[in-house]
C-alpha cells in the first residue's frame, strides 16, 4: 500500500475515532452530553414558562415535543418556547444559534366541548318515512350508540342527523331516555318527540289503543326525575294525555295538539255551551291545564266583526268564563286560569266571508309562566 492509501486509511480512522469521542464522551464534552443538557434546557423553559403538560425527548439534536395542549394557542406556544430554549451547558454551543431543532407532530390540541343549555334530544318522522335527528349526546360514543339503535329501527330510513356532542346533560342516563323515545316513535304510524333537560312530549298516532298503552307505559319507565309525556292518538279512540309537563313550549304544543281544528260551541249569541264534541274537547283541556300545573293557562275568546263593539267584546269575555267555569268544575285550580275577552281585535281570518266569520269565532289557549 503507498503512502497516499496509508494517509488515507489513517483519515478515515481518525474520523470514525473523532466521531465515537463526540458522541460517547462525557459531560460536557460529545453530542451525546449535548443532547442529554439541550434535552434539560428544553423541558426546563417549558416548564418555567407554563407549559408543563408538555414533554420533551431528545433523539440526537431533535426535541420531540409530546402531550395534550389546551387549545391551539398553547400548542404554538409551547414550540415556540422549546425552539428558543438555550442550552448553555452545550459544549459546541455557538452563540445566536439553536444547537436543536423541535418537532411539535406529536402534540395535539384538547378538543373543546361546549356546554349546552337547554339539553336537547329531537326525533321527527318525515312524511316520506324518514327520521330526522337533532340535539345533543353525552359523547362521540354515545352518538355512536343512539345512531346504531336508529338505523336498527328505521334501516334505511335515517334520512338526517345532526346530533352534536356537548355538556349539560341532565345526571340520568341520556341514552336510555333517547331509546325509549325512538322506539315509541317507531310504533306509530307518524310522529315526533322533543327532550328538554328532564322533560319531553312525544306525540303522533298509534295503530290500537294496546300500542298507544305500551308506548306510554315505557315512557312511565324512564328514570326517577324524569318527566316523559304523551299525547298520542288512536283513531275513532278518546285522547289520552300521560304526564305532568315542566317546560313551556311543550304545553302550549300539547293545546294545540289537542285543539286542532276542532271548536267549542256556544248557543247562538250567547255563552251556554252545546254540544257533546264541545264537552269532549273541554275534558281534555281540564286533563291539559292539570298537567301544565307549573304554568298559567289564558282562556281567550273571540268573535267575528259582526255586531257593536261593546257587544262583542262582552260576548268574548262571558264565553271565555264559561270556558274557565268548566275547568275549574273540572277539578282546575283556580290560580291557574284566567279568563281574557278580546272581541273582534284578534281576526285570524277575513270578516268578509262566512268562513273567515266562522274562523275568528274561537276559544284560544296560551301558556305562560305561573303568576
Amino acid at each position: 500500500m503507498g503512502n497516499i492509501g496509508k494517509w488515507l486509511w489513517g483519515v478515515v480512522i481518525l474520523t470514525i475515532v473523532a466521531l465515537l469521542i463526540n458522541w460517547f464522551a462525557p459531560a460536557p464534552w460529545g453530542a451525546k452530553a449535548n443532547s442529554v443538557n439541550m434535552g434539560k434546557s428544553v423541558q426546563a423553559a417549558l416548564t418555567d414558562n407554563g407549559f408543563g403538560w408538555a414533554k420533551s425527548e431528545m433523539s440526537g439534536n431533535i426535541a420531540k415535543l409530546m402531550g395534550v395542549a389546551p387549545s391551539s394557542e398553547a400548542k404554538a406556544g409551547a414550540i415556540a418556547t422549546a425552539q428558543n430554549a438555550r442550552c448553555e451547558k452545550c459544549a459546541d454551543r455557538k452563540n445566536g444559534k439553536r444547537w436543536h431543532v423541535v418537532d411539535g407532530e406529536d402534540v395535539t390540541v384538547r378538543k373543546v366541548v361546549a356546554t349546552q343549555i337547554p339539553y336537547t334530544f329531537s326525533g321527527v318522522l318525515s312524511k316520506d318515512g324518514g327520521l330526522l335527528l337533532n340535539g345533543y349526546v353525552r359523547s362521540e360514543d354515545e352518538r355512536v350508540r343512539v345512531l346504531a339503535e336508529a338505523e336498527r329501527l328505521y334501516p334505511g330510513k335515517v334520512t338526517d342527523s345532526k346530533l352534536k356532542v356537548a355538556n349539560g346533560a341532565p345526571n340520568m342516563n341520556w341514552y336510555a331516555i333517547g331509546a325509549a323515545h325512538l322506539s315509541g316513535l317507531s310504533q306509530m304510524k307518524n310522529g315526533k318527540f322533543m327532550i328538554t333537560d328532564t322533560d319531553s312530549f312525544l306525540s303522533g298516532e298509534a295503530s290500537s289503543i294496546d300500542t298507544r298503552a305500551a308506548i306510554n307505559a315505557r315512557l312511565a319507565g324512564l328514570p326517577p326525575g324524569f318527566n316523559g309525556s304523551s299525547k298520542i292518538d288512536v283513531l275513532n279512540a278518546a285522547p289520552v294525555v300521560l304526564g305532568q309537563l315542566k317546560d313551556e313550549t311543550v304545553c302550549q304544543n300539547l293545546f294545540v295538539e289537542l285543539k286542532g281544528d276542532n271548536k267549542i260551541n256556544f248557543a247562538y249569541g250567547g255563552s251556554a255551551i252545546e254540544g257533546a264534541p264541545s264537552i269532549a274537547l273541554l275534558d281534555a283541556m281540564a286533563s291539559a291545564v292539570k298537567q301544565c300545573s307549573s304554568f298559567h293557562v289564558t282562556v281567550e275568546g273571540h268573535t267575528d266583526a259582526d255586531g257593536a263593539d261593546d257587544y262583542n267584546q262582552n260576548l268574548s269575555q262571558q264565553r271565555a268564563e264559561a270556558v274557565m267555569t268548566y275547568l275549574i268544575d273540572n277539578n282546575v285550580n283556580p290560580a291557574n286560569v284566567t279568563a281574557v275577552g278580546y272581541g273582534e281585535t284578534k281576526p285570524i281570518a277575513s270578516n268578509d266571508t262566512r268562513q273567515g266569520m266562522a274562523a275568528n269565532r274561537r276559544i284560544e289557549f296560551t301558556v305562560t309562566r305561573s303568576k
